[in-house]
């Protein structure tokens, strides 16, 4: 019976019986059936055709395991993007200004690059001015100006030569003015600094892009290893209260980590080493930060920090 004459169910069961069973009476039989297999029923043929080929590749064994075994869907790939808005700042801090340890060529190179390098903000970790501790009464030897007017007025004059915005909070030494006399001393000059902005006592968030900036000085001491305050400070963080970027001042050390997803930058201190941090042993990291980091639906994407040092 010429082919094209069979049944359907004819020209699968001789079909079925080569691809199967591998049972082949005449090759050119079987050709001409698959010839019109391909015009009747194309996809049933090509299923056939696809699972004589896996017959091949595996024995009945390991045919029989892959039947029992988990088909899993394969996984998507995730579109992973490092682009999107760049936000570039810069981080001072302890600049202490009023005592000696403060140097006006430190400044100005430290003004000059901040004004130069396309700075989109300045944050100020504390102890803005050198304040006059009340336990330390040989601070007074150490002060350029004293008072809370002359102080604040150098500050003023200071401050004003940066041209990004600043954002600042205070740090111990400028609390001095607030115990004894009831002076928010950063808060004032602030004031009086166009572009400054007096975010809080101590430590403030600033948002930027859905990312959270927290400044922060604290009255803690220093530490030998620069890392260990930090990483205690990042482990005291709660889960729904961790910043992106942690901006840390007070210790005059200068440290970059990366921990719990916080980018972390400590800031050294734009001043030189008290007598009172020789005494003490505690090393001074004299410089400034300039970061960037890179946003997008993702959160910060990219973190990159540079540090200007000053070698005496």
């Amino acid at each position: 019976m010429p082919v094209n004459d069979m049944a359907d169910e004819s020209i699968k069961q001789v079909l079925e019986t080569y691809f199967i069973r591998g049972y082949c009476d005449n090759i050119e039989t079987v050709n001409r059936y698959r010839r019109e297999a391909r015009k009747r029923f194309p996809d049933w043929l090509e299923f056939m055709e696809s699972t004589t080929k896996i017959r091949e590749q595996f024995t009945a064994d390991e045919i029989k395991q892959i039947a029992k075994g988990d088909r899993r869907q394969p996984t998507r790939k995730k579109a992973i993007s490092f682009s999107g808005e760049v936000f570039r700042f810069a981080h001072i801090t302890d600049t202490h200004i009023g005592a000696v340890y403060f140097k006006g060529d430190i400044w100005d190179a430290v003004v000059s690059e901040i004004n130069g390098s396309h700075i989109d903000a300045v944050f100020h970790t504390g102890d803005v001015t050198e304040g006059l501790i009340n336990s330390r009464t040989d601070m007074i030897y150490d002060a350029t100006h004293i008072g809370y007017a002359q102080q604040k007025d150098y500050a003023i004059e200071l401050l004003s030569m940066i041209e990004p915005p600043i954002y600042a909070v205070d740090g111990n030494h400028d609390r001095f003015f607030k115990k004894s006399a009831g002076a928010c001393i950063v808060s004032d000059i602030a004031r009086e600094v166009e572009g400054m902005e007096y975010l809080g006592e101590d430590m403030a968030d600033f948002a930027v892009n859905g990312s959270v900036i927290r400044l922060w000085h604290g009255e803690d001491g220093s530490s030998y290893a620069s890392s260990y305050r930090l990483q205690k400070l990042i482990e005291a963080f709660t889960g729904g209260d961790k910043p992106h970027v942690l901006l840390a001042g007070h210790t005059h050390k200068s440290i970059y980590m990366f921990d719990r997803n916080i980018h972390v930058v400590s800031g050294g201190a734009v001043t030189t080493q008290s007598n009172w941090m020789k005494r003490k042993r505690l090393a001074n990291h004299t410089g400034f930060w300039i970061c960037e980091m890179t946003m997008n639906q993702r959160g910060i994407v990219k973190f990159t920090s540079t540090w200007y040092p000053f070698y005496e």
